[in-house]
This record gives C-alpha cells, structure tokens and sequence, in this order.
C-alpha cells in the first residue's frame, strides 16, 4: 500500500478540512465524542497532517508543542474501514521520524484505553492512571529516547 502524508499549518485551509473532516467521522459521528471537546482552541499552534490513499484522506493526526522540548501527539484518526491496513503505523512513523529530525526529547500522548497497545510498539510507556476525557477512557503515555526502545521506523 501506498500512503501519501503531507504536513502543514491550520492556515492550510484544503488540507486542514479534510483533517476536519476525518476528526468530525471518526471523533464526533463514530465515538460521541461532544463538538466542544473536539474543536479546541488549540489548531493554530499545531503541526498538522493528512494520510491519503489514492488521493483520499484516511488519516489524521496534529502535533502540538507542549513544554521545552516536548512535543504532544493528538487527534490521531484512523477511517474505519482503513484501520488494520497500516495506514496508522504509517502516519505515526512519518511523525515519529519528523519529531526525532528536529530532536524532540519528549512526545506524550493521551491514548484512548483500546489503542494504548498500539502506541506501545511505538515505544511508548503507560503512567499514572486511568483518566477520562470526551467520556472515553484514555490513559497518559510518554516517549524518551533514553528510557524507551526506539520506534519500529
């Protein structure tokens, strides 16, 4: 298979609707997940990206600095019926790789409880506790280039 993945700013207005886009499917339609939870103020200050196939968005996730030098992955979706494709490995290899370019020594992630595992080939690790956010479970993952295996890239 092969996934198209570009990156850009919220001022991107084609390719930031179609992140919407796939937000609004997967977060809004699919899990329930309250227009006001979804639609954060938070857009403006991310990296953003889209995964086509043939063209088409099936993917998206935004990165957003979070502290000096960490970086905080979000909003990562899937399409249904792309999921179990590689496609989700594939974004999260492309942001992985880009992070690690630009030296990022910390990403965090609030993983949604049934994809934690996912994460964690990422290398990835689970802390604290079980929290909820949108009324779905989510648990807080962290990734350091010193305490966790390097990425399967």
């Amino acid at each position: 298979m092969t996934f198209e993945i570009a990156a850009f700013r919220a001022t991107d207005a084609r390719r930031m609707s179609e992140a919407r886009r796939i937000r609004q499917i997967v977060f809004c339609d699919e899990q329930g997940v309250e227009a006001h939870e979804e639609w954060d103020d938070k857009d403006g200050l991310c990296e953003h990206f889209v995964l086509s196939e043939n063209g088409v968005g099936i993917g998206t996730a935004r990165v957003r600095p979070y502290g000096p030098g960490i970086s905080k992955i979000e909003r990562v979706a899937v399409m249904k019926h792309r999921r179990g494709t590689g496609a989700g490995k594939a974004l999260m290899e492309d942001i992985m790789a880009r992070l690690m370019a630009a030296n990022v020594a910390t990403v965090v992630i609030n993983s949604q409880m049934a994809v934690e595992g996912f994460y964690r080939k990422f290398g990835f690790i689970s802390e604290g506790s079980v929290f909820v956010e949108a009324n779905i479970p989510h648990v807080h993952m962290i990734w350091r280039p010193e305490s966790s295996s390097p990425p399967s890239l």
